[in-house]
């Protein structure tokens, strides 16, 4: 579904906006935002590389102009996602998004600390626990017989900025949200960062230890284990019963296979394939002995 506006408008009222211009169907209809990956009909997004690409129909797409792209409307920029960030700038403030309108969802068995915060819209399953001072930003879900330890924030903007014509670094809005599946106990003073679009996603039992941030856009698979000081940059995929080693760093938009093994203070900066082991710096597969 993306994040909705509060009001539809069309593919060449934004490109007018914006001074860019448009090929395809200008009078296309934007009723949400979207990840490229994850579009519904009548959404925007952004691409930069996928020349030839199919797409879905009745969509619209910021790309460089000479991209071959099967799509009904495109807006051309030389920088498709500084584009696609001014872009966010100005539906946020015309016509608006809609975001986290409904009351928060707490039943009575859930034990939240007094001095926690709280969001709008925020979810929160039965029997989980909230620690001292942990913040949870508007519209996050959390599930079932969680554990959420003290200090720990989660939901708050990523780190997720593009440098425009001179080098100024322009922020990118953040309208995602996060979603923590059920038995998930996360240590004290971790950071799980928003999506951008999507949402930052952590299933069914998995389990976090102290001081690891998790940015934006990631999702670590069901039952896999996270030792203390672990880094994983934006976009990061982390398949099911995977052990991440303590102080690890794991470059954005890596992919980590089911059952791999991620050994302490490794460096991973390519993917690495299901049920294998590595480690190091940067991180490489281990021989069997």
């Amino acid at each position: 579904m993306g994040i909705r506006l509060k009001q539809e408008i069309t593919a060449n009222w934004l490109a007018e906006k914006m001074g860019l211009q448009i090929t395809g169907n200008e009078g296309l209809i934007i009723r949400s935002i979207c990840p490229h990956n994850d579009a519904v009909p009548s959404s925007i997004s952004f691409t930069r590389d996928l020349d030839g690409e199919v797409f879905p129909k009745d969509r619209v797409v910021f790309a460089l102009p000479n991209t071959n792209l099967n799509i009904d409307c495109k807006i051309e920029a030389t920088n498709p996602r500084l584009a696609f960030a001014r872009a966010l700038n100005i539906l946020k403030n015309e016509p608006g998004f809609i975001l986290h309108q409904k009351l928060s969802t707490i039943p009575e068995d859930v034990r939240i600390s007094s001095s926690a915060t709280i969001g709008k819209g925020v979810k929160i399953g039965c029997r989980t626990v909230i620690g001292h001072n942990v913040v949870i930003y508007d519209g996050v879900s959390i599930g079932e017989d969680c554990y959420i330890k003290s200090n720990t924030v989660i939901g708050e903007d990523g780190f997720g900025f593009e440098r425009d014509e001179n080098g100024l670094p322009l922020r990118i809005q953040h309208i995602g949200s996060v979603r923590i599946g059920n038995r998930v106990e996360i240590g004290c003073l971790n950071t799980i960062c928003r999506g951008t679009i999507g949402d930052t996603i952590i299933d069914d039992d998995v389990k976090i230890d102290d001081h690891v941030h998790v940015a934006h856009n990631c999702h670590l698979g069901q039952k896999s284990l996270v030792a203390a000081c672990v880094e994983f940059s934006g976009g990061v995929n982390v398949g099911e019963q995977c052990w991440i080693g303590p102080n690890s760093s794991i470059k954005q938009k890596i992919k980590i296979g089911d059952f791999a093994f991620i050994g302490i203070a490794s460096n991973v900066t390519k993917d690495v394939v299901s049920g294998v082991k590595v480690a190091g710096n940067p991180a490489r597969a281990l021989r069997a002995k």
